[in-house]
């Protein structure tokens, strides 16, 4: 696990797994492609990249961060993964890159890519990214695609865990445009189960959207 550890990191949140035999922490940051490298050089089957920015309003005041991270970061881990022969590589994205739905349909794997956010611009930049490294160097590849997650441990500044810390404080609720916004949203666990799914029998090249 290679987790750089930013503001929203918790080593803590890691404890049930920390002393496995089979896993292991590396602090560091997946832009670092001499210590990417390091790691992928012995072999690895799967590397499945959760790394990311991924607060929008965050993204809005300063996007710098997320292009660092979601798009440059990604073509690090691409590289390494493309040269050291990774039997697969999992790219965790979003349903944002597809931008904002109708109040009627659904979004499609092959629904046009309409980012309207800096980050949801950031992953749709970093999807294309894996792709096109399928294409050119047919490196085994497949995408994921959620809806909003939430979940035990949730860093405080996302919806829910916002609505639910500010109501407990007696604080104003955000309210984004005219509160008519629908939003989906996916428990990490049931994500997780999709996630893992696709892992072992998705088909390559593909995109998958979990909702």
């Amino acid at each position: 696990n290679l987790d750089n550890l930013t503001y929203a990191g918790n080593l803590e949140n890691l404890e049930d797994v920390s002393n496995q035999s089979f896993y292991r922490f590396v602090k560091g940051d997946i832009t670092d492609a001499s210590l990417v490298g390091e790691e992928l050089k012995e072999g690895v089957d799967v590397l499945v990249n959760f790394a990311a920015e991924s607060h929008v309003d965050r993204s809005i005041y300063d996007a710098s961060s997320f292009i660092r991270t979601n798009i440059l970061g990604t073509q690090v881990l691409l590289e390494a993964s493309n040269k050291y022969k990774v039997g697969r590589f999992v790219q965790i994205s979003t349903d944002e890159v597809y931008g904002s739905l109708g109040p009627e349909g659904f979004f499609t794997e092959s629904s046009p890519l309409h980012p309207n956010s800096p980050y949801s611009a950031s992953k749709a930049g970093a999807d294309l990214l894996v792709m096109s490294y399928h294409e050119t160097f047919k490196l085994p590849v497949v995408i994921t695609r959620s809806s909003n997650n939430y979940g035990a441990y949730q860093f405080p500044e996302k919806f829910i865990p916002l609505f639910i810390t500010n109501a407990i404080a007696d604080e104003m609720l955000p309210l984004y445009g005219k509160g008519l916004n629908v939003r989906d949203w996916l428990h990490v666990e049931d994500h997780c189960s999709a996630i893992d799914l696709v892992l072992h029998q998705g088909k390559e090249g593909e995109v998958y959207n979990i909702g």
